[in-house]
């Protein structure tokens, strides 16, 4: 492991993020930077290998690509669950900015989650949340994960979820 033990979590700079969206929706510019770090502007990848083409075809194997947006986002359109893969590369498809998967959770087989996770094992990758939690790819570090999470609340108690929602506001 290159930098030692995982912590739980890293810091993700939320009220930030929300400025950011808001200025880069009201810009012309696509190339619009955030100008703070956190961990998810961190470029973890820049020093990792991945042979990219490989990777999409493994990807390929489990999801497929979603026919209304480029070829590095993978959808389960017509699929009894939504899962998917989204893969960005930085502007000279030197290395991965970002890999994320999202997995339905009420799709029981596990299959596409399980197939995820492999990718990540084989690769040596660890999982983070949008909160900045991190765990080992697994399913026992990844329920931990989960529990808690507004998609564990949400399946638990749909109504209690929104109230709770709208009530943060």
């Amino acid at each position: 492991m290159k930098f030692g033990e995982i912590p739980n979590q890293l810091e993700i700079k939320h009220s930030e993020w929300e400025k950011f969206w808001e200025k880069y929706t009201e810009s012309d510019n696509e190339d619009l930077e955030p100008e703070f770090e956190d961990a998810r502007t961190t470029n973890w990848w820049k020093e990792i290998e991945v042979n990219v083409a490989e990777l999409e075809k493994q990807i390929d194997k489990i999801i497929t690509r979603a026919s209304w947006t480029d070829d590095t986002i993978w959808k389960s359109e017509k699929a009894e669950f939504d899962h998917d893969v989204s893969l960005g590369l930085n502007k000279t498809n030197e290395f991965i900015d970002e890999f994320m998967f999202r997995t339905d959770l009420t799709d029981t087989t596990l299959n596409f989650l399980n197939s995820m996770l492999d990718i990540c094992k084989e690769n040596d990758w660890i999982l983070m949340d949008r909160n900045g939690n991190l765990c080992k790819p697994n399913i026992s570090d990844l329920a931990q994960l989960i529990k808690g999470s507004d998609a564990d609340r949400f399946l638990r108690n749909p109504s209690k979820f929104f109230d709770e929602l709208s009530n943060e506001k």
